[in-house]
């Protein structure tokens, strides 16, 4: 195995635990409120504690990976991720276990945006959506481990032994990306265009939508109106697909239809493997062009917003589709990861982690809050717990509402592209008009 393939792995299992994180509480929320004595808006503010951790260090984690290196950031946060997994496995309190929530979110979320960088080094831009979507689908594994296998270990172990065992292996993690991650190629295997927006500049040249002066600085990032529109898209997706996938589901499946903790875990087993299908199927089809990459972003969250509809509006009718309902869901999901490419280009190589992790801090703010709001929205409607279905009905009525502004802003996403070479035409027009 040639070491940017054993760099991949050893990312790609980091990122394997921070999906398992992000999700397990879909089916440990049973246990967590019998242990800690939670109500429905507690719960999700505990949950949310993840997602706020992660969010609050998505700019730093930018800035880290840009001036202090990937290896080292990647490393160090791994490690606070699993001493707050181990003090999530001891919490005695809900103010611990808070807490310790918080630190493995913080942990885990400086991940993602170094691993961008590094791929982008290692693999090249040319490759770069395509191996996006490989480190997804291996994430979604993890996902996939929240759900099923989590409630079968759980049923043995409980699941504070559950928590104490991934601290250990997070903690052997560190140990490996120590030792195998380094933050530059060699010259020998230097890719042909490498760094992490390399092979842009030729989708630059053609599709780009500001002047090089425009994108150069973080003012410059946040004047551009092309990154905002698919930040305010992503900002949506997450905040409803977390709040789902991350928690909701499990309570939604278990109260609304009384599944066991197993058959939960099998149904949210089949929105993860779509979800994992989905982030590889759009990278193959993404291809290169920037515009045929929003073509298939479109289509497929069009195709995830329409599967919220059932849920809201034919509740108690279609318990037999649920794990087809689930699995398509997961599947336009997935498309999700074809955005990451989209907001890359917008910005060059100094700037590329700083934007990556204001990108991903405006979707994990959103995560955290959804979960939160939805509890709160649950709590409001059915305090007693005798109204239920019209509980989650306006929890997920209000996904579906964020998902159409989200999809409406992908949608507008073409009109803040200028296209570079109608430019050019423009200024040669009016060079030829003056020397006439």
């Amino acid at each position: 195995m040639t070491r940017k393939w054993a760099i991949f792995w050893v990312l790609a299992i980091a990122y394997f635990f921070v999906m398992f994180h992000r999700f397990c509480t879909a089916v440990m929320a049973g246990d967590l409120t019998a242990d800690l004595g939670l109500e429905p808006a507690a719960l999700g503010f505990l949950s949310s504690m993840y997602l706020l951790g992660y969010a609050t260090v998505q700019i730093p984690v930018g800035i880290l990976s840009d001036r202090w290196g990937a290896r080292k950031t990647i490393s160090l946060f791994l490690l606070l991720a699993s001493l707050g997994a181990f003090a999530f496995g001891k919490a005695a309190s809900f103010e611990t276990a808070v807490l310790s929530r918080w630190l493995v979110g913080a942990g885990v979320g400086c991940v993602y945006v170094p691993a961008l960088r590094l791929m982008g080094c290692w693999f090249g831009g040319e490759s770069f959506v395509f191996m996006t979507g490989m480190m997804l689908a291996v994430g979604n594994l993890g996902a996939l481990s929240s759900t099923w296998p989590l409630a079968v270990i759980k049923s043995v172990w409980g699941w504070r032994a559950t928590m104490e065992l991934v601290s250990v292996i997070t903690l052997l993690l560190v140990i490996f990306v120590w030792l195998v991650v380094k933050d530059q190629p060699p010259e020998s295997e230097r890719p042909k265009e490498s760094g992490p927006e390399a092979g842009s500049a030729k989708h630059h040249d053609s599709d780009e939508t500001v002047e090089p002066g425009e994108r150069s600085g973080l003012r410059g990032m946040l004047k551009s109106k092309r990154f905002w529109a698919v930040t305010l898209y992503f900002f949506a997706f997450e905040t409803t697909i977390i709040s789902f996938q991350g928690l909701w589901a499990g309570p939604f499946l278990k109260r609304i239809y009384q599944m066991p903790d197993t058959s939960v875990g099998y149904a949210l087993t089949w929105l993860a493997l779509g979800l994992m299908l989905g982030a590889i199927v759009s990278g193959i089809l993404a291809g290169k062009s920037v515009q045929r990459r929003h073509t298939v972003l479109t289509a497929g969250m069009f195709g995830y917003l329409l599967c919220w509809v059932p849920l809201v509006f034919a509740t108690s009718t279609m318990q037999s589709y649920l794990i087809p309902l689930l699995a398509v869901m997961g599947f336009c999901a997935g498309f999700f990861s074809i955005s990451f490419g989209i907001a890359r280009e917008c910005f060059p190589a100094s700037m590329a982690g700083t934007a990556l992790g204001v990108y991903n801090f405006t979707g994990f703010v959103g995560g955290g809050l959804g979960m939160w709001v939805m509890g709160l929205i649950i709590g409001w409607v059915s305090p007693d717990g005798t109204r239920e279905t019209a509980a989650f009905q306006a929890a997920f009525g209000l996904a579906i509402v964020l998902m159409l502004i989200g999809w409406l802003m992908l949608v507008l996403l073409p009109h803040t592209w200028t296209n570079r070479a109608r430019i050019q035409r423009e200024k040669q027009a009016a060079e030829n008009l003056n020397n006439s």
